[in-house]
């Protein structure tokens, strides 16, 4: 079974592909990118794995900036920066950030340093990264390569956590504020607007990747690890209302191939287990075999080559 293009219309649309590391989600992810630009669709492909591989596969330097993709008309590409997330963090956060929390202290900016360094900072600010891109409407098609599988979900989770932080921030800000003035004897400065942009932008966001715009593909390889990482993440994508257009099993040997080896022999018999496992188990969406391959996957035109095979 080959992968069916999704539709677009008026809205921008999103394509994640999830897996644990080393599957292959970078590749399908740029092969998915070069397919929809080739279409016509004004495309981009966004890497928000702290250890991205897009610029290497692209062979192209799309590091921390979108760049186009000269070759092919209609694409760009980014690879978040994660060395460079406390600047970016900083430059759309850091005066809000400011401003609430000296609301309650007297503190001076460097504050700001200790707060960029808390966990989830990093992930928080990808997704409001790929939030900017989609509401922007500059693109048409979103293609987006995820962290791997504990990341993205450690994602999805910390993103609700925020949401329900907020909601309940907002009250918190309300009772300090007045035992603050009346401790006191002033006013201090109100940035409950702030809190209350805070809860609607994570809202936002969660409501992004919940949306019917955005749908997800599982990328695995036919192993025990590959194919008990992809039942973990299906069960969360599904609590968490994300559409999941299909799964992906990279790295098949193919079916011509002449077996003149004891190991190759086996290594199918093991491939043809778990792909058994897969197709009853996702027996009700589209289970897609992509082969390995017997040349490296670098570069657009090997990608071009995983294109053909991944569509029809």
């Amino acid at each position: 079974m080959k992968m069916d293009s999704i539709s677009v219309n008026d809205n921008p649309v999103i394509v994640m592909f999830c897996g644990k590391g080393g599957v292959g989600k970078t590749t399908c992810a740029s092969a998915t990118a070069i397919h929809y630009a080739s279409k016509g669709y004004k495309t981009l492909l966004i890497s928000t794995d702290p250890s991205p591989s897009l610029s290497d596969i692209l062979e192209l330097d799309v590091k921390s900036k979108i760049t186009k993709v000269s070759m092919i008309p209609n694409l760009a590409a980014v690879e978040l920066d994660y060395t460079k997330i406390f600047d970016m963090w900083l430059e759309k956060f850091g005066d809000e950030v400011y401003e609430v929390i000296s609301s309650f202290l007297p503190v001076g900016r460097e504050i700001l340093d200790y707060i960029a360094g808390a966990p989830g900072i990093d992930e928080e600010f990808a997704l409001s990264y790929v939030y900017d891109i989609f509401t922007s409407g500059e693109y048409e098609v979103i293609i987006w390569d995820t962290a791997p599988a504990g990341g993205t979900l450690s994602l999805l989770h910390i993103q609700e956590t925020f949401y329900t932080h907020m909601r309940d921030a907002a009250k918190l800000y309300i009772r300090l504020k007045e035992t603050l003035e009346s401790l006191t004897g002033r006013e201090k400065r109100d940035p409950l607007k702030i809190i209350r942009e805070w809860e609607i932008l994570a809202k936002n966001v969660l409501d992004m990747v919940r949306s019917q715009y955005t749908t997800a593909y599982l990328v695995t390889i036919p192993e025990g690890l590959g194919v008990a990482q992809t039942e973990r993440i299906w069960r969360e994508f599904d609590k968490f209302g994300i559409k999941i257009g299909g799964v992906i099993v990279n790295n098949l040997i193919p079916e011509n191939v002449i077996l003149d080896t004891g190991l190759l022999q086996k290594r199918r018999e093991v491939q043809s287990e778990y792909v058994n496992t897969l197709e009853e188990q996702y027996v009700e969406t589209s289970l897609v075999k992509l082969h390995l391959q017997d040349y490296e996957v670098k570069g657009l035109n090997a990608l071009k080559e995983v294109e053909k095979e991944l569509y029809n």
